[in-house]
């Protein structure tokens, strides 16, 4: 749990943005290889952009079949998240409007003030920390699911996922 109380610096809120990026980096580069590897090598033309990759994937991912219900389950809880902090990111990188340090222990929470449109937001240290808790094992989860996805047996394919029933 992430003391509320700590002093943050404007530095470490700085450094917020550009883990902020880093992470979906990481997520974009994880997605487009698990397409690949899902469309035999190659990417469909159709892809472009990450909310379309997003979908691409996860149409491949989710599955009607019973005996992968902790895949599908896995894959929608994944894309749910991952639509929010798409929105977060956008929000960062396009509407970053302030930021303010938390430099004494009854200073308010240091955060990121966005605003895209009608969107305005302010994002706690605490809760772009959360976020980037869960962020950092998107792509091993990506491709986890990318492999269980590709086997034939969907038993095998179910056990290889069940370390992340509780994900996240």
């Amino acid at each position: 749990m992430l003391d509320k109380d700590q002093i943050v610096t404007f530095d470490q809120m700085k450094d917020s943005i550009g883990t902020l990026v880093s992470l979906w980096s990481n997520i974009e580069k994880a997605l487009k290889e698990a397409i690949s590897s899902l469309h035999s090598g190659e990417s469909p033309k159709s892809v472009h952009g990450i909310s379309r990759s997003i979908n691409v994937w996860s149409l491949a991912i989710i599955s009607d079949d019973p005996n992968r219900s902790l895949q599908t389950m896995l894959c929608r809880r994944l894309v749910t998240q991952l639509t929010e902090a798409l929105t977060i990111r956008n929000l960062v990188c396009h509407g970053l409007t302030g930021i303010s340090a938390k430099p004494h222990n009854d200073s308010p929470e240091a955060c990121l003030r966005v605003q895209l449109g009608e969107d305005a937001r302010t994002l706690t240290w605490s809760q772009l920390n959360t976020m980037f808790r869960w962020m950092v094992d998107c792509q091993y989860l990506i491709n986890d699911l990318t492999k269980s996805a590709m086997r034939n047996d969907a038993k095998k394919a179910e056990n290889n996922l069940l370390s992340w029933r509780n994900y996240p």
